[in-house]
């Protein structure tokens, strides 16, 4: 007699929405491209620079969205909110991502973003706002000591990686912005909630667009297309496929996809940069996804989000 378990995953898996793991698989390829997207942008621009062309392409795209749809405007007393949502999600995590990526692998990086939900659950209970259970305990010091391998062990050397650390304040910005999106889910959802701070985010980096348009006539073709790249895709598309997943797939499996992440990475990085990762590195960032998981494992599935749509991690 076959034991009911080797039946329960197949019909689980088999009744997933197909549309659903086709948009999980389409959020891990647009947010996996931003990090070799970015390597390219800043051979040529600064990065606040790079910062202002990926708001502005962003929201050219998702405003144009928004009025088609007809998207109601955010209400007075939320746009102090969305302001700051801007400001840290963003303006200054592009700009301290792109600062971190002139010095660090696109891959690197990847690994060292994705433990921004270890961030969060620090600053929740640094804040107060959250307990650590005994198996998150053990995933926070897995990833957190997964980050200090790959901060200190690069191509073989054993020395603090400065540009390292600044890709983790990337990764502590990102989870800053994703605990302040909280209070906004009851009432807006994760396109409303992109669209609006990416819009905020364009308005801090307008006095670098100048700039940026006299640089875009200067450098290459494909750096400029890579910056513009990053609004489009990473931004617009990924975040709109995040929030479509978010309706067709329970929480914890469409979570699940962000795991994947940092591998699409790699590959992306060797195919297109030709960039290998050290092998000291590539452990730290095995140990970082495996905190992560820990982190965030549930005890039982939720169910897609029907009203709202959550927004995952900024890239």
């Amino acid at each position: 007699m076959a034991d009911s378990s080797d039946t329960h995953l197949p019909t689980a898996v088999s009744r997933l929405p197909l549309r659903g793991l086709v948009l999980g698989s389409l959020t891990v390829l647009c947010w996996a491209s931003a990090f070799p997207a970015i390597r390219i942008a800043v051979r040529g621009f600064t990065p606040v620079e790079i910062a202002f062309l990926r708001a502005l392409s962003a929201t050219l795209v998702l405003g144009s969205i928004g009025f088609a749809q007809k998207m109601p405007l955010p209400r007075l007393r939320d746009l102090p909110a969305f302001a700051a949502l801007g400001l840290i999600g963003h303006s200054l995590y592009t700009a301290v991502l792109s600062q971190g990526q002139a010095r660090v692998p696109a891959a690197m990086a990847s690994f060292l973003v994705a433990s921004a939900p270890v961030w969060m659950v620090l600053i929740g209970r640094l804040t107060g706002s959250a307990r650590i259970p005994r198996q998150a305990l053990m995933g926070m010091t897995l990833s957190l000591f997964g980050v200090l391998l790959i901060a200190i062990g690069r191509m073989g050397t054993f020395q603090l990686n400065a540009s390292a650390l600044i890709v983790v304040s990337a990764a502590i910005l990102q989870a800053i912005y994703s605990l302040g999106q909280r209070p906004l889910f009851a009432r807006y959802s994760g396109l409303q909630i992109v669209t609006f701070s990416a819009f905020f985010a364009l308005i801090c980096f307008l006095p670098f667009g100048w700039s940026a348009f006299i640089r875009s006539t200067q450098v290459p073709l494909s750096q400029f297309l890579s910056a513009v790249f990053l609004g489009v895709v990473p931004t617009s598309l990924g975040y709109w496929a995040w929030a479509e997943t978010n309706r067709h797939l329970p929480v914890d499996v469409a979570g699940a996809f962000l795991y994947l992440v940092p591998a699409v990475v790699l590959i992306l990085a060797w195919l297109i940069l030709g960039e290998r990762l050290a092998f000291s590195s590539l452990i730290g960032g095995i140990l970082v996804i495996a905190g992560v998981v820990l982190v965030q494992r549930r005890r039982s599935p939720l169910p897609p989000l029907r009203s709202r749509t959550t927004p995952g991690p900024t890239r």
